[in-house]
């Protein structure tokens, strides 16, 4: 009934090295390309010597922020600004000096007890009798 099919040793070795390139052909080689593709975008690792180079233009550049603070009266302030170039720095010192300004001046002292000024005041600083004279009447009569 059922037949009992046989290979030898080498038809086996033919039948798998056959299947084994097609394999490669369809499946390996493309997976492999593109790995080969990708790992261009890899990052390279860093050496110690350039790690500690980055770290060191690191702090240079935060000195350098912070002086600049430094220099505009800011330095209290510095963990409210965040940049990536000290060019960016400048434009952020001018706006927040600006704010600044803005809440000094609505913060500064507001007399509220000033008088205004009245017409007879104006005429006797200026020493004018006359306007003196016509503003009492205008009050008397007005």
């Amino acid at each position: 009934m059922s037949e009992e099919i046989s290979f030898t040793q080498e038809q086996l070795d033919e039948q798998l090295a056959t299947a084994k390139a097609q394999w490669e052909t369809e499946v390996l080689n493309p997976i492999q390309s593109e790995r080969d593709e990708l790992l261009q975008f890899k990052p390279k690792d860093l050496s110690d010597e350039e790690k500690a180079i980055q770290t060191k233009e690191q702090e240079l550049f935060q000195k350098e922020v912070s002086l600049e603070l430094k220099t505009a009266g800011l330095d209290k302030f510095a963990e409210f600004f965040k940049v990536e170039k000290i060019e960016d720095l400048q434009p952020q010192i001018e706006k927040f000096q600006g704010l600044l300004n803005e809440i000094k001046v609505s913060m500064g002292y507001v007399p509220t007890d000033h008088s205004k000024t009245d017409a007879y005041s104006v005429a006797e600083q200026k020493k004018d009798v006359n306007g003196m004279l016509s503003a009492k009447f205008a009050k008397l009569f007005g």
